[in-house]
């Protein structure tokens, strides 16, 4: 099986086009974060917007969209990863001239969350990209997860053979850009979580 894209929830994209276009005319928005204005003007495009499909249409779309995943820091002291991942949300990811950008709704009533042009954003497209070229042993569905309590996220290869690629982080033992398994990842994130918990005041 190929890596796959999900489909996005219509509702969230309707909220998406309706809700972003505005900030495009903000003129302390252009100043301040140029890119945030050019791909909320995107979404004016509403139903004529190009959504990715599947990885090789990634490079020419307007936005490529995926769920969001979010795990707590007592299930990963557990030792749990991918069966207490729970869905959060989901991530419109735009390039532009300025950079990524990713607005996000969440998954229980598609509203509009946040839109923001962090440079995990820009990695996960680069990193579907990548995988667009060849996915090597990876089989699943694209989705971002998420570790709020570590500063983590991770493009998920969510399926039969699981692959995680870290897209920011605050956990020293983790590197940016490489991709582990997920006994790999749990070897280094359950000590990590069994840590915050027993000191609430870490802080990565």
């Amino acid at each position: 099986m190929p890596i796959t894209l999900a489909t996005p929830p219509e509702a969230a994209a309707l909220e998406l086009g309706e809700r972003l276009p505005p900030l495009a005319r903000s003129a302390a928005i252009e100043a301040r974060a140029p890119a945030i204005g050019r791909a909320a003007s995107r979404f004016g495009l509403k139903a004529d917007m190009r959504i990715a499909r599947t990885l090789a249409e990634v490079a020419d779309a307007d936005v490529v969209a995926s769920p969001v995943y979010a795990l707590g820091l007592d299930q990963l002291a557990k030792g749990r990863l991918e069966d207490a991942a729970r869905l959060a949300g989901w991530s419109w990811v735009i390039a532009t001239e300025a950079g990524a950008v990713s607005a996000e709704t969440t998954a229980e009533s598609n509203r509009f969350a946040q839109i923001s042009n962090a440079a995990s954003a820009g990695r996960f497209r680069r990193a579907l990209l990548q995988l667009a070229q060849g996915g090597g042993d990876a089989d699943g569905e694209a989705v971002q997860l998420r570790i709020p309590a570590l500063h983590t996220s991770l493009l998920w290869i969510k399926g039969k053979r699981e692959v995680y690629e870290v897209l920011d982080t605050s956990v020293a033992g983790l590197d940016v850009g490489r991709r582990y398994t997920g006994a790999e990842l749990r070897k280094i994130l359950k000590p990590e979580a069994e840590a915050r918990l027993r000191n609430p005041e870490l802080d990565g």
